[in-house]
């Protein structure tokens, strides 16, 4: 294991007073590999906070180009970068947060035919897409080659967030578990029912908790459990979940 540096010890001096971190824990961060699918409002947000977190090494796909309409909800991305691609604007900018971290990008589009060459070095996937095709071939990924799966939703000012790995207890869920493939589908995106600024952060704020908990060593619980964030009403919600004995993506 990399121990931290000095600087290392100053700059997380905050996170390292927690109990449940210290040097130890700050250690299993700057040691941890996370691969984050998608540079929306989640993923940027989540890549910003775990580099701030002190993650080593984070790896970024997208296939996305900057545009106007992206700069009200995605931080990392300024005005200067419209027309530039999500990926090359996201590591300048996360680059100035930790110089140190090993940082990847990969301009593509998660597909069947490439989703096991980009996908198959790290053991925690964030799924910061936002269409169940994606988010189905990720999950059924995930299972196949015992990744942990931290995936997100976002709508209008409404979050759901969760931490899934069916094979680390019988009882805990996969992604169609929750929400079964029907082939009839559809969720609207952000350019469809729009997305309140805070909404689109808090969700990749979620997904980086769950992470940094899940490196840290969190009990087994996290993967049985949804949270639900009705941002409007102020409702916060955490309901318990479990395998569907008949889903044929997770079955024993």
């Amino acid at each position: 294991m990399i121990k931290l540096s000095d600087r290392e010890i100053e700059k997380y001096s905050r996170q390292i007073l927690i109990e449940k971190i210290g040097i130890k824990g700050q250690e299993k961060i700057k040691n941890s590999s996370i691969l984050l699918i998608g540079c929306g409002g989640l993923g940027t947000s989540a890549a910003q906070y775990l580099t701030m977190a002190g993650v080593g090494k984070i790896k970024i796909i997208d296939s996305d180009k900057v545009e106007l309409s992206n700069l009200n909800r995605q931080t990392l991305l300024f005005e200067e970068d419209i027309g530039n691609k999500k990926t090359v604007s996201i590591l300048k900018n996360l680059k100035k947060i930790n110089p140190h971290a090993t940082l990847e990008i990969v301009n593509a589009k998660i597909q069947k035919n490439n989703i096991k060459k980009l996908l198959q070095n790290h053991n925690i996937i964030l799924d910061c897409t936002d269409n169940f095709k994606s988010r189905y071939l990720i999950n059924k990924f995930c299972i196949n080659n015992k990744k942990i799966l931290v995936s997100a939703a976002i709508q209008s000012f409404d979050v759901q967030a969760f931490a899934l790995s069916p094979w680390k207890g019988k009882k805990n869920p996969c992604y169609e578990c929750i929400f079964p493939n029907t082939n009839t589908n559809h969720q609207l995106n952000c350019d469809e029912m729009g997305i309140v600024a805070p909404i689109a952060g808090l969700g990749g704020v979620l997904q980086a908790i769950l992470t940094i908990n899940i490196i840290l060593g969190t009990k087994n619980e996290i993967f049985r459990e949804f949270l639900s964030f009705d941002c409007f009403n102020r409702n916060f919600r955490k309901i318990r979940i479990v395998k569907n004995p008949t889903c044929k993506i997770c079955k024993d």
